[in-house]
């Protein structure tokens, strides 16, 4: 009694000793998950601070370019051509502008580029918000950023002035237009948009985010990650922040390491209960030897009776088989009958009324002939399918290079139209076991081959050859045909299971993959495909050559 109760406590102990490690285990999982949800988001941040600066500057030195080879020009041409000119290739060439715009030196808006977004701003005055960056421009006779405000195009975004200056006189100023929004788009990756909320300020000003109305409470402890954008004299803001979504549901994705932590600590304790059962167990059958010793004879006399029976059970399994064979013959007699009938029935039909059969009709009855033939040709597979293993005959060592040649000689006139070229490997081993089985192995791979090899192929090729691996000859037939999806590999030798291309064609019936895999596991092998679509199919083989 006390010894049960040990058990039972030192159980209990395991499991919280276990259970402890568990919490404690799933706790660090958690930790190291927000940890790397925080370096993700410093290391994108980063990454968007980099574009963003990258963009701006590029487009902006683009500005000065193009400001430069407006004024190089020898005699100069200030024409709105040569502008529009300049600006399409810009505009194109350096993503990031909303538009470019040449202000005459009173500030009015000549030109603007792309010309239908923004024909509203032509010759207006420039915006009383932009006079100090404008007017600023021209004092120091450089480029000037305005604040983030409204544009006319919509949305939010700041403009550049630069003067345009020609034998030291001002002739007008370029204006880039450059909407915060577009920028964003530009520098931020689909899979950021997926994973964080993002909020850009200037000067306190939001200025843009992808997520509308949404608070920011001061109790929620999610981390957010502070970048400064800095470019031209202007600072941007960026906060970055993962979404509720990828956050929140740490504990839930790591909750099956902890379940799974708990149900080992069970598993444990039980089994160490289990450990101290049998040491009791054991005491208990030291004490039942005697006792065990006096009950082997009965034991001995039961394993007498059961051999006996399964004597009987092997012979009517044996009979079952016999049964079944003559079964098998009868139904593929039965089934055949209706098909000799039909193409009797076809044959006379034409023989009969062949001037009077239209040319649809014709092509019904050949439909109804290659149904029949193919219900045959099923049949036949069906019928040599059942017989493997079941029905044998004398195993023999021949030559497998023989057993190929002869396959290949109905082909021949078949390879020939294709153009196809066979390569035998001249060392081919001979092989121990059924030759009319091989037979249908061999010729049932080849078919396969010339009927895959692929209309358009330029150079149609199949090689039949074996080689050596692990001390046991791997044999193989290899086409560079249409090959086949490596979700098909398992498929196609299975019972009815064809490529689709095959079920296109119409051709086969499903069964020849089949028949190759019951004859190579009947003599104790395997069978397996590599393919790559489009660049063929490999078909190996192994089999137990030991005579025994």
């Amino acid at each position: 009694m006390l010894f049960f109760h040990f058990k039972k406590l030192l159980s209990v102990v395991a499991f919280l000793l276990f259970g402890s490690i568990a919490v404690v285990l799933w706790q660090n999982q958690n930790s190291h998950r927000h940890e790397l949800i925080l370096r993700h988001t410093e290391t994108s941040a980063q990454q968007i601070r980099i574009r963003a600066e990258e963009l701006i500057n590029t487009s902006m030195a683009s500005l000065e370019l193009l400001a430069e080879r407006w004024v190089e020009r020898r005699p100069p041409d200030f024409s709105q051509k040569r502008f529009l000119q300049f600006a399409d290739a810009f505009y194109n060439h350096f993503p990031g502008f909303t538009g470019i715009n040449l202000i005459d030196p009173e500030g009015i808006i000549q030109w603007v580029f792309p010309e239908k977004e923004n024909a509203v701003l032509k010759g207006r005055v420039v915006y009383s918000g932009y006079r100090n960056a404008f007017e600023k421009a021209g004092q120091n006779h450089e480029y000037s950023l305005t604040p983030c405000i409204e544009l006319y195009q919509g949305g939010i975004g700041f403009e550049a002035f630069l003067p345009l200056i020609y034998d030291g006189r001002i002739q007008g100023y370029l204006n880039g237009v450059f909407q915060v929004k577009k920028i964003m788009d530009l520098c931020l990756a689909k899979n950021i948009f997926n994973d964080f909320w993002i909020r850009l300020h200037e000067d306190g000003q939001l200025i843009y985010t992808n997520l509308e109305q949404r608070g920011i409470s001061s109790k929620d402890k999610r981390p957010r990650v502070l970048q400064e954008i800095h470019f031209s004299g202007k600072m941007w803001q960026l906060e970055l922040e993962p979404k509720a979504a990828d956050y929140k549901s740490l504990g839930i994705r790591n909750l099956p390491l902890l379940i799974f932590g708990i149900v080992i600590s069970a598993v444990l304790s039980f089994l160490l209960y289990r450990l101290l059962r049998r040491i009791e167990m054991y005491r208990e059958a030291i004490d039942n030897a005697v006792y065990e010793v006096s009950q082997r004879n009965l034991v001995e006399d039961e394993l007498r009776e059961n051999e006996k029976r399964l004597k009987e059970l092997l012979a009517e399994i044996a009979a079952k088989n016999k049964e079944l064979g003559t079964f098998v013959y009868m139904v593929s007699h039965d089934l055949k009958t209706p098909i000799v009938t039909i193409e009797g029935f076809i044959g006379a039909m034409r023989e009969d009324f062949g001037d009077q059969i239209s040319e649809g009709q014709e092509e019904y009855l050949r439909y109804m002939s290659d149904a029949a033939l193919k219900m045959d040709s099923l049949i036949n597979d069906l019928l040599e399918l059942s017989r493997i293993g079941r029905m044998t005959e004398q195993k023999s060592r021949f030559s497998f290079a023989d057993v190929v040649e002869k396959v290949l000689n109905p082909l021949r006139p078949r390879i020939k139209a294709s153009g196809i070229e066979v390569n035998i490997q001249g060392d081919i081993p001979n092989i121990y076991g059924e030759k009319k089985r091989f037979m249908q192995v061999v010729e049932n791979l080849l078919v396969n081959a010339v009927k895959y090899i692929g209309k358009e192929n330029p150079g149609p090729r199949i090689d039949v050859g074996v080689y050596g691996h692990e001390g046991q000859n791997v044999f193989f037939v290899r086409d560079n045909g249409i090959g086949i999806e490596e979700m098909y590999f398992e498929k196609i030798f299975q019972v009815f299971q064809r490529l689709p291309s095959a079920k296109k064609a119409g051709e086969g019936t499903g069964i020849g993959l089949a028949i190759v895999k019951r004859i190579v596991e009947h003599h104790g092998g395997s069978v397996w495909v590599t393919s790559t679509p489009g660049e063929g199919s490999t078909f190996f083989f192994t089999i137990n050559d030991k005579e025994s």
